[in-house]
């Protein structure tokens, strides 16, 4: 057996794992590279190995920075399958469709600043075509094969795997692999985004089954997560700031899955209890609006308090919390621009690098009458780690603009495991387990996590970095 790491190596994003076994080579995830638009569109364009070779996709979730780059195989060559549950599915084909208009805008900016830039003199370079299209999306979505969580299934002869609920993000799944090679069984577990106990709406993960191998994140592997009463307390505070200025934004960017529905049931629930006077509450996201119909059609996901206290349909989007509206089109996005206040504007991307998020923030943070309030993790490299990091002045859209906005961390909405969450799940197979690969973090939170891993008593620990291989 054979492993490489071609994503999510010394960083969070491009999960992209390639298991070798019994004569066959699969994926563990297929994940887009995020953060700075020219480096991670070159990171992007094409694969360190041959797509046609690849015989199957093992997908743990909906996340771009697991998924997004699945019709990019499918474009160059990937024939097999892609396994994942029903809801990872169904969330795929609206996040993959959205990515690819993503990709269309950020070529065309690209192809317009090299415009720009050739006025200057020297050859016309050939334009930068969109990384892929929605007819690459409609390939993508016809090689997906649905099974439901706890299902063994047979991706290859010898290879045969399960998903477990992670309790990540609806849908989200960490896999259970069996791998039969030369009169012999290896088992193999893959975390995926592994969650945390006691989030909002979704179940409770599933405890990790003992294997030999283990793959698993380390996003939070240095620290702690606040409690979500906590955090949910603070998020009353910042409505209760804006309610009492009277005027001006309170701007949330935020993922269309998963974190979305978490900070509205959040805002909601601080209504609901008198923490924070009513305010108008609008999600401008066209994708987080679908995102909100199918977590509603799956509703036999959900965790008891929220099957109680939810509408299970999937044409009210806009019943999800009383009170919040959704945006119709763009129009209406455009008219939050000339908003008074107070309001308090939902939007992605989670991350500040795309979407109806950045035309907000152009319009809103050069004003002292705006709070944004960052609800999760922020890569390297990104607008939103450098508005936590205390940027002054930020580039939007070619402007620079100045920071004049308050900013307001929230960590705590992660829906990604803390560092007790990891090793609660991981301790108890260190005995037993041959191997240890800490991927999905960057080198402080991965070397913080390996080393309390070593102390646990796991015997073999790597911190791979990208194309790195190993045989086991």
């Amino acid at each position: 057996m054979e492993l490489k790491f071609y994503g999510a190596a010394c960083e969070v994003t491009g999960s992209c794992h390639m298991l070798r076994a019994a004569g066959r080579t699969l994926l563990l995830d297929c994940g887009l590279f995020q953060g700075r638009r020219q480096e991670t569109y070159l990171r992007n364009t094409s694969f360190r190995f041959p797509p046609a070779q690849v015989d199957a996709v093992i997908q743990s979730h909906a996340h771009i920075d697991h998924s997004g780059r699945l019709p990019m195989l499918v474009r160059q060559g990937f024939r097999g399958a892609i396994h994942a549950t029903d809801a990872t599915v169904d969330l795929c084909e609206v996040m993959l469709l959205d990515t690819a208009n993503i990709l269309q805008k950020d070529a065309q900016f690209l192809n317009d600043k090299r415009a720009r830039e050739q006025r200057h003199g020297g050859p016309r370079p050939p334009p930068i075509e969109p990384l892929y299209d929605e007819r690459d999306v409609d390939s993508t979505m016809r090689c997906f094969q649905r099974h439901r969580y706890g299902e063994w299934f047979e991706a290859a002869p010898g290879l045969r795997f399960r998903f477990h609920d992670a309790g990540h993000i609806l849908g989200s799944a960490w896999v259970e692999a069996e791998v039969q090679e030369s009169g012999r069984s290896t088992r193999l577990v893959f975390t995926g985004d592994y969650g945390r106990h006691g989030i909002p709406i979704l179940r409770d993960p599933v405890a990790l089954a003992p294997a030999a191998v283990y793959i698993s994140e380390s996003t939070y592997g240095d620290r702690m997560h606040p409690p979500l009463p906590d955090m949910e307390l603070a998020l009353a505070a910042a409505l209760r700031r804006l309610a009492q200025r009277g005027r001006g934004k309170l701007l949330i960017p935020a993922f269309a899955i998963g974190r979305t529905q978490h900070l509205l049931y959040a805002i909601g629930r601080a209504f609901e209890r008198g923490l924070a006077p009513r305010l108008d509450v609008v999600v401008d996201s066209p994708l987080a609006a679908a995102a909100t119909r199918i977590l509603l059609s799956h509703c036999e996901l959900f965790d008891a308090e929220a099957r109680a206290a939810l509408t299970c349909s999937a044409s009210q989007a806009h019943e999800f919390v009383p009170g919040v509206r959704f945006t119709e089109g763009v129009e209406e996005s455009k008219a939050l621009n000339r908003h008074p206040g107070p309001v308090v504007v939902v939007s992605a991307s989670g991350m500040m690098e795309s979407g109806r998020i950045l035309h907000h923030l152009a319009h809103s943070i050069e004003s002292e009458d705006t709070d944004i309030l960052v609800p999760g993790y922020q890569a390297e490299h990104t607008l939103g780690r450098r508005l936590l990091d205390g940027a002054q002045r930020i580039n939007i859209f070619g402007d620079s603009k100045v920071v004049r906005a308050h900013v307001i961390s929230m960590p705590g909405f992660s829906a990604h495991a803390d560092r007790g969450d990891l090793l609660a799940a991981l301790t108890p197979h260190a005995e037993r387990a041959r191997a240890l690969f800490l991927v999905h973090g960057e080198d402080g939170p991965r070397r913080a996590l390996a080393q309390a891993c070593a102390q646990a008593g796991f015997r073999r620990i790597e911190q791979p970095v990208p194309e790195q291989g190993f045989t086991l």
